[in-house]
Formats: C-alpha cells, structure tokens, sequence
C-alpha cells in the first residue's frame, strides 16, 4: 500500500487526533505529547469489521504462551510490541510470534519515557530494539509504539528514519491496572468498533485469565481481529 493511499484510508475511516489515554498511571504529561501527525495513528480502516488486537511489554514466560495458546485456539493472529531487553533475554518466546503468524513490532528496548529523552537515547532506544527483534526472529519491524504513549510530534522523524510508523490505540481496558479479569473484558467489548486498535499487555495473569472472553465476545460480534500487516500495512511504502 502507497504512503498517500494508506493515509487517504485512515481519513475516511475517521482516524482522528484523539488523546490516548497513558498505559500506566502517575506519568505527568509533556506539552507536545500525543499530537498526532500523519506518521502518527491510533486507529484503522473502518469497515470490514477489521479491527486489530494488539499486546505490550512481552514476551513474558508464562503469560505470552497462555495468550498464544487462545490465539491459536481461534486461528487469530494479532501484533505485539516487544520490549527489546526481554527479546534478548527470551529469544525463543520472540520467535515463536512469528512462527505462530503473528506481527512483531517495536516497544523499546528498556520501557523508558521517552518524551523527556534526548534524540540520540530516543535513537538508541529504537535501534537496539530493532536489532533485538531482527536478530530473534528474522523479522525487521516497521511500527513503534512509545512506552505510556509518551512521545512528542517532533520525535517523529526520529522514527520515520528508521522506517517506522507510530502507533497508539483507540480501545484501552488498562489491564495495566489488574482490574479483574472479567472488568478487562467487558472494557474491551463495550468499546470495540470496526477499525480499533485494541490495547492489552501480555504481562499480567488477569490478562491471560481474560482474552478467552475477549475473543470469543470479538467473534461472536462478527469482528475480524487483524495483525498490523493487513489492517494498516506498511506506515511508509
């Protein structure tokens, strides 16, 4: 997909400059924060029921494998944005995404804040997540989410230098939170609509315990849940 064909998409399908929400709690804001620039998503295509679920903070032993169990389960595949020290330290687990038909994308190597860092450790923060992944699993990849979705609209060439794209979020349960496994759920649900990107994190147990109830509740509403590759394809091509 063209850059300008991918970002006419986005347009109709109502992909706006909404503020999402952090993805952990106690984190001050930063002017310039969230602004949304065309390098810049937090949301899909809207039609075709296509909507995208997508996990944070993996591979974490214990807790990704129960997630790819269900995945697998449903014949679903989603995306997940890997933090690259636990790439390095779990390269198998990071494998196994790929193998299994999932995407894999970029989360940092260390789960920083990153509007508050100087260009080069943002830079170094992105590459050594890069090189972390690439190395595990054969795959370069070409969409970054920031830590908390700290990142300011002008540290968006910092990205687009390495050929990724920046994406956010339109459904949050803040599973961070451990609200419960069936509060996690019924948050996901309630929000869902054609063209979401679903926010979850393969850390925490009430996680795992929730997503049979997500994704079953997602199908029986006849959504498609769709990796990053086929819901908004490539941010740059």
């Amino acid at each position: 997909m063209r850059r300008n064909d991918f970002l006419r998409l986005l347009s109709m399908a109502g992909v706006g400059c909404i503020t999402p929400g952090l993805a952990q709690p106690n984190q001050p804001t930063i002017e310039g924060e969230f602004e949304i620039n065309p390098h810049f998503i937090n949301s899909g295509p809207g039609f075709g029921n296509r909507l995208a679920l997508t996990f944070d903070d993996g591979p974490t032993p214990g807790v990704t494998e129960r997630v790819l169990a269900e995945l697998s389960k449903r014949n679903l595949h989603a995306t997940f944005f890997l933090i690259g020290s636990k790439v390095d330290a779990s390269p198998d687990l990071a494998r196994r995404l790929v193998d299994e038909g999932h995407d894999v994308a970029n989360h940092s190597y260390t789960h920083p804040r990153l509007a508050g860092m100087s260009d080069t450790a943002v830079e170094q923060q992105l590459s050594r997540t890069q090189e972390a992944i690439t190395r595990a699993t054969g795959v370069t990849p070409v969409w970054f989410r920031p830590p908390y979705g700290a990142f300011r609209r002008e540290q968006g060439p910092i990205a687009s230098k390495m050929g990724l794209g920046v994406a956010y979020w339109s459904v949050d349960p803040k599973d961070w939170s451990q609200p419960g496994s069936s509060t996690i759920t019924q948050r996901v649900l309630s929000a869902s609509q054609p063209g979401s990107i679903i926010l979850l994190h393969d850390l925490h147990p009430q996680t795992a315990d929730a997503v049979p109830a997500i994704f079953d509740g997602l199908v029986e509403r006849a959504f498609l849940p769709t990796p990053f590759h086929n819901f908004v394809g490539m941010p740059y091509a």
